[in-house]
């Protein structure tokens, strides 16, 4: 289950056909062509439509000349040659752009009207694009004119997904750390991502996708030194061209440097659901599985299994897991170890929530602290600290790893 891009609870749902337009990107500090993969609709690689902060109305009705102005740059967007060519996946992201910017103002209930008719007589002349359409219908009526600020686009969360989907969630088969080429190829697509118009106007929550991506697709295996000091270089390239995101580019570096394989784990401070402080330095020198739970997620509880069987596995040995738990109400936590048997200590991070509107508190401190944007996240950290296998599942792999470090520790004190 993913955080950032949809609802709570609720898992991304990548929406339109895939892209296709090649794009190649010169890696900064590589001396290296990087091709990427990476296939970009041209709705997205121009500006066809004003920035969204000009329909920011500050809770007013749009007035009519600027609807009429945004109606007419959809007009024009859906009959260039480029969208013709190959209608349904162009006509999908200039849809989603156009939407995105009536979703702030007031929209007048005739304003709407006339949106829908629009969009009627473009399915009657684009029949093959007909789904697309009327989906986009469905958006209007969900969110036109009630949101605070633009929602995420879902063009740019497909568009990431489909850069970064083998990945962050590919083959089970391990491998011990990624090959450069590999390296290049994902910063390529992330910084074909990061550079698209949409994006440049707020490179931190635009571009939110590409980073959650991204940063799954580096955690499935370890990172050299060299090649951590590569993403390390584009970041500094990335900090120099958008220095008002200063802080949040810095913010990815401490992610890629201390929550990857081959880094030392930031330390976790916090209360257990007895309400007892300790950390997870507690534990140096022991195999930690750390794991971000909830009762409230299903994948989550579909780890239980596991968790149980890895109590009993190593009962004997230096393994200990340790729960970070998101829900909103201790008393779930509390709960559902019990019912559960979920014997092992848990952090609570639902704190700030006393009557909370949702089932799950997703930006906790120690969730914020570690970056998490999906549920279940696992970590598994050597006795020194450091992360050896970081993922948005567990199961029969996660024993697999242990077993592994479990033999590596015997073999190291023969």
């Amino acid at each position: 289950m993913f955080k950032p891009l949809a609802v709570i609870g609720t898992a991304v749902v990548a929406i339109g056909a895939g892209f296709q337009i090649a794009a190649g990107v010169e890696q900064s500090g590589s001396g290296d062509q990087a091709s990427s993969a990476l296939k970009i609709p041209v709705a997205l690689q121009r500006t066809w439509f004003p920035p969204i902060s000009e329909y920011d109305t500050g809770g007013q009705p749009l007035d009519d000349e600027r609807f009429d102005g945004l109606l007419a740059h959809l007009d024009q967007a859906l009959a260039s040659d480029e969208t013709l060519a190959d209608f349904e996946r162009e006509a999908a992201a200039h849809l989603e752009s156009f939407l995105r910017r009536l979703a702030v103002p007031k929209v007048t209930d005739e304003q709407k009207e006339r949106v829908r008719s629009y969009l009627a007589e473009l399915a009657e002349r684009h029949p093959d694009g007909r789904s697309t359409i009327e989906q986009k219908v469905r958006k209007l009526d969900l969110y036109g004119g009630s949101m605070s600020s633009a929602p995420p686009s879902s063009s740019i969360q497909w568009l990431a997904m489909d850069a970064f989907e083998a990945d962050a969630f590919g083959s089970d088969a391990e491998v011990e750390s990624h090959e450069d080429a590999d390296v290049d190829r994902m910063l390529a697509a992330l910084d074909g991502i990061l550079s698209l118009p949409e994006v440049l106007a707020d490179i931190e929550s635009e571009g939110a996708p590409a980073w959650m991506y991204f940063t799954l697709g580096l955690r499935r295996s370890q990172i050299t030194g060299e090649q951590t000091e590569r993403i390390s270089e584009y970041l500094d390239g990335l900090k120099e061209r958008h220095p008002e995101a200063g802080e949040f580019i810095d913010r990815r570096r401490f992610i890629l440097e201390s929550l990857t394989p081959g880094n030392v784990a930031p330390n976790i401070v916090g209360t257990d659901t007895e309400g007892v402080e300790f950390a997870l330095e507690d534990y140096r020198g022991r195999i930690v599985v750390v794991v971000f739970s909830g009762q409230w997620c299903s994948p989550c509880r579909e780890e239980y299994p596991y968790q149980r069987a890895m109590l009993e596995i190593y009962d004997e040995e230096d393994v200990v897991l340790l729960g970070v738990n998101s829900d909103a109400k201790l008393e779930t936590a509390i709960e559902a170890k019990r019912t559960e048997g979920l014997d092992y200590r848990t952090w609570w991070d639902g704190h700030g929530q006393p009557e909370a509107a949702f089932l799950a508190v997703t930006d906790g401190p120690i969730a914020t602290a570690w970056d998490i944007k999906a549920w279940p996240s696992i970590f598994v950290l050597d006795g020194e600290g450091v992360v050896r296998y970081a993922r948005t599942e567990g199961r029969g792999r996660l024993i697999a790893v242990v077993d592994d470090l479990v033999a590596e520790r015997r073999r190291s004190v023969r």
